[in-house]
This record gives structure tokens, sequence and C-alpha cells, in this order.
């Protein structure tokens, strides 16, 4: 029981870990909470290095995955009418947001992430909360901007999950 104890604590330093690294990505992004796809790029960050192994499994920089996401979101824009040259306009020496002041809030998908992370341990999956169980759960979710770039990379989401269970039985 103590053992349980102490592992929620630590998964716990992980959530907020994430959470602020997601967080201050989003708001460099000019993006005000938030989505799975800000969470992935925290999971490179942490101390854990999991998430990093998948993508040098998979042959992926950090920054050829965060262009990726960048373009998702112009072809977003793109489809919802917004000409190149505002999309443009809107990407040249913009400041990030600030950091909210108000408590922790993020976006659907997002939301979705972490209680998928939550759900792993009523899944019995055991070990402390790592970066590979981020891409676990995002892979889950089957859309987004997340996996469109993946997508976008020449990845599809069967040879990312294969790299996150392989790293998955490395770990344990």
């Amino acid at each position: 029981m103590f053992g349980r104890l102490k592992q929620n604590f630590k998964d716990m330093g992980t959530i907020k870990t994430l959470c602020e690294a997601a967080e201050r990505i989003a708001n460099a992004a000019q993006q005000k909470v938030p989505g799975a796809e800000h969470f992935v790029l925290a999971a490179l960050e942490l101390p854990d290095g999991s998430a990093m192994r998948v993508f040098r499994k998979l042959g992926i920089s950090r920054e050829a995955f965060a262009e990726a996401l960048r373009e998702q979101h112009r072809a977003d824009l793109r489809r919802a009418g917004v000409s190149e040259a505002v999309i443009a306009g809107s990407e040249r020496d913009v400041p990030p947001l600030p950091r909210p002041k108000e408590l922790y809030n993020a976006a659907p998908s997002g939301e979705a992430l972490l209680k998928g992370l939550a759900a792993l341990r009523k899944r019995g999956v055991s070990g402390p909360l790592s970066g590979v169980h981020v891409l676990e759960v995002v892979l889950a979710m089957q859309h987004g901007p997340t996996i469109r770039a993946f997508g976008q990379l020449g990845r599809d989401p069967a040879a990312v999950m294969a790299a996150t269970e392989s790293e998955m039985v490395l770990a344990a």
C-alpha cells in the first residue's frame, strides 16, 4: 500500500511537469490551452527519455514533429478559409502568450489525454508514469493533429504504436 501511495505521489509530479511544459509550449504557439499535441511535445522533455527514444526509433526529431504540427495547424486554417498571407503574418514576430493566471485548463484533447493517463492505473499499468505512456494514450485517440503530424512524417499510427510498445517492454 505504501508503495502504491509513493508511486501515486511521483505520478502527480510527472503530471505537474507535463502540464506546465504543455502549457508553455501551447502559449509559445499562441494557443491559450494545451491540446494532446502539446503534451506529446512535453513528453519529449521528460527526464525518463522514453518518448524521445520512441521518436529516435522512428527517425523523427522533435523539431520535425513540431513543424509537422505547425503545418497541420496551417492546413486547418486554410480549410477554414484563412489566406496564406494572413497565416504567414500571424506567425511573424509574435511573442508567446503570457502564462494564464487562472486555474489550469486544457483543450478537450488535452483533458482526454489526462483522463487517459489516469485510466492507465485502472487498467493495471504499473511502474512510473513516463513519456511513453503519453504516446500510448494519444495513439488510442486515433484522430487529431498529432496523428496527422505522424502521417505527414510518413509514420502511420501502427508503426508509432509498435515503437511505443517496444519501448514499454524495454522499460518494464
